[in-house]
């Protein structure tokens, strides 16, 4: 409790001369994202969300107080959420401290800058902090839960005041603080998730992609919208998933649109429906990372450095005058509870050089016993110099040698060691020599 109290000390600090006394204010509110659901003996996550359309937020602090008359739940974790993460100019803020309180609630305290440089500027939809939660009540149970002044946690000495604090000397602001009902033995949340093969990917490269669902019960089509920047990326192909091509005895959906080019955004709008009977509906396979698309993007060369993302949309217009996608998994007779994850990737700058194929003199895209001779030729008979001197280091050794159109002979015709990359497919050289490669006709 003492690391909350200094908290909380913090927070009086940044409002500098403020006056004594705290507002109430409608224009900040604090309320509770419960919309996980799962039967008794499970585990949900509820978000703490903040409205701040009044201003900017130079902090907060706020204590959540379990309902323990029927104890019906547990907090056991707590994490800090994306507002917190962010709020101090992209980073994270400069004093957040989180404290659990088995049994009781939880509390966070948060200060942006210090100095006062940043603050958390006014928007809606904030995310303060993410609880874990475990279910203990019996199933069709709704428990409540809530914002409070309270002393959490044994031998607390003062009270969590639950408020937001301005910048520039403003005085506290107490929010709205709305409750959030917990349900308990409702279905479990779809998951919808976006993947990427790799974490990172060079500017100019290809990367394989993937978006997948946590599906605990049968259900019969979805639709969703999956953005990403176009400055960055550009999507070169999407097909149906596994999951999807098992469907219907391995004939696939009945009806499956994957649009790449929606109207006004870059990204891909997928809407499937197993059967198109109502007579006779099909159910799309139950189970945990279920495979619905795969796809192939493009980083483009001019792509800024650093991550770029794949996120869900509810916007994404599949053809000019369409309504919007939603995201949405039908359960048949209702739409189920869907919460999603993104991906990111982390593009990095290109390798300098110039792509080739190592072995391929003559540069058709083929290496075979021409090479060797021509490189013969070349090193001894006076032969034409090929644009990519590189493509002779067949060892990789930074020089051009005898060994070199022997070492190939042998791959070619003894079972020998293949040529250094890049060999199989184009690419640039990966050690640092002297051996130039103006150009190279056969790679791109």
């Amino acid at each position: 409790m003492a690391n909350v109290s200094r908290g909380i000390i913090l927070l009086a600090l940044i409002t500098l001369m403020a006056p004594a006394s705290i507002v109430w204010s409608q224009d900040y509110s604090m309320y509770f994202d419960t919309s996980e659901t799962a039967p008794s003996g499970s585990s949900i996550q509820i978000r703490c969300m903040l409205d701040n359309p009044g201003g900017d937020i130079a902090g907060w602090s706020f204590a959540v107080c379990e309902e323990t008359a029927n104890n019906d739940y547990d907090f056991t974790n707590a994490t800090s959420g994306q507002a917190a993460m962010t709020a101090n100019g992209g980073s994270p803020a400069a004093f957040d401290e989180i404290t659990v309180c088995p049994g009781e609630g939880v509390i966070q305290g948060v200060v942006v800058d210090f100095v006062g440089i940043n603050s958390l500027p006014a928007n809606t939809g904030y995310e303060m902090i993410v609880i874990d939660v475990d279910l203990l009540g019996p199933d069709d149970t709704f428990a409540s839960v809530e914002y409070c002044n309270a002393i959490l946690c044994t031998g607390g000495s003062a009270p969590t005041e639950t408020l937001v604090v301005p910048p520039g000397g403003s005085a506290p602001i107490i929010p709205e603080q709305i409750p959030g009902l917990i349900e308990i033995g409702g279905l479990p949340p779809f998951n919808l998730s976006a993947a990427f093969s790799e974490s990172t990917a060079d500017q100019g490269a290809t990367v394989d992609a993937e978006v997948t669902v946590n599906a605990p019960i049968d259900y019969y089509g979805f639709s969703m919208g999956l953005a990403h920047d176009g400055s960055n990326l550009s999507l070169v192909s999407a097909e149906a998933g596994a999951s999807l091509q098992s469907v219907n005895g391995g004939t696939g959906p009945e009806f499956l649109l994957i649009d790449l080019d929606p109207v006004g955004a870059t990204g891909m709008v997928v809407a499937c429906i197993a059967s198109t009977d109502p007579m006779a509906l099909t159910p799309l396979p139950i189970g945990s990372e279920e495979q619905l698309v795969t796809a192939q993007y493009e980083v483009l060369p001019t792509a800024a450095v650093g991550l770029t993302s794949l996120d869900f949309s509810n916007d994404l217009i599949p053809a000019q005058g369409s309504p919007a996608t939603p995201i949405l998994i039908s359960l048949g007779n209702e739409p189920a509870i869907v919460t999603t994850s993104g991906a990111t990737l982390d593009i990095t700058e290109a390798p300098l050089g110039t792509p080739f194929q190592r072995g391929d003199f003559d540069a058709n895209g083929n290496v075979n016993l021409a090479d060797p001779i021509n490189i013969l030729n070349y090193q001894f008979s006076g032969g034409a110099e090929p644009t990519c001197l590189k493509i002779m280091d067949i060892d990789d050794s930074g020089n051009i040698q005898l060994n070199d159109p022997v070492l190939l002979l042998t791959y070619l015709f003894s079972n020998g060691a293949p040529p250094a990359a890049p060999f199989d497919s184009c690419g640039i050289d990966p050690t640092d020599d002297s051996i130039t490669c103006e150009s190279f006709d056969a790679c791109p």
